[in-house]
């Protein structure tokens, strides 16, 4: 695994062998990148389930000024935090180890604002819609901000979650990129 664009193009990325952990594919990260790539520069992301921190770190090599890291796993945390040190880029980086409810509410209190938030948690077992019910009570996305969901293309998840709306969606083999935007009420 590779990051493909940006200061850290070409470094090699460790992952977990066990296949505890579905990473985030050259092609899915790459086509993200394509989509967002006109307003990464200076961004600040939150990389929520974050396995490797690959979508992450691919930020922080094209550009976005700080991206957080969440996983509940602690071979994953070691293994974002030796990606970073490979990547040289643990000065622009938090990571947390926690559950992805109680760290969301730990980035509120410390008042983070985000321009994208990307999450690829477990497929098929209710977490995606779950994860964006949180995340719509909560204050921790920006108004332009965008949230960036993958997963399984046959797993259905809403289209409103109070202010968040989606916006599009890309299908890419078996999963899906589901892009929600917060909208403001009137």
């Amino acid at each position: 695994m590779k990051i493909i664009a940006g200061k850290n193009k070409g470094n090699k990325l460790k992952y977990l062998k066990d296949g505890s952990v579905r990473p985030t594919s050259h092609k899915v990260r790459e086509a993200l990148f394509d989509i967002i790539m006109e307003n990464i520069k200076g961004a600040f992301l939150l990389d929520l389930f974050a396995g490797t921190g690959a979508v992450g770190i691919e930020a922080l090599s094209r550009g976005a000024k700080n991206a957080v890291f969440i996983d509940s796993n602690i071979k994953c945390i070691k293994t974002i935090e030796k990606n970073l040190e490979i990547t040289k880029n643990k000065p622009f980086a938090v990571v947390f180890k926690k559950e992805y409810v109680q760290g969301l509410k730990i980035l509120e209190r410390k008042k983070y604002l985000f321009d994208y938030i990307f999450m690829d948690p477990p497929y098929n077992r209710g977490f995606a819609n779950n994860t964006l019910m949180e995340i719509s009570k909560l204050s921790l996305l920006k108004i332009d901000g965008i949230i960036v969901v993958q997963h399984h293309k046959r797993e259905l998840i809403n289209s409103c979650f109070g202010n968040l709306h989606l916006i599009k969606q890309k299908k890419y083999s078996g999963s899906l990129l589901s892009f929600y935007k917060y909208v403001p009420s009137e």
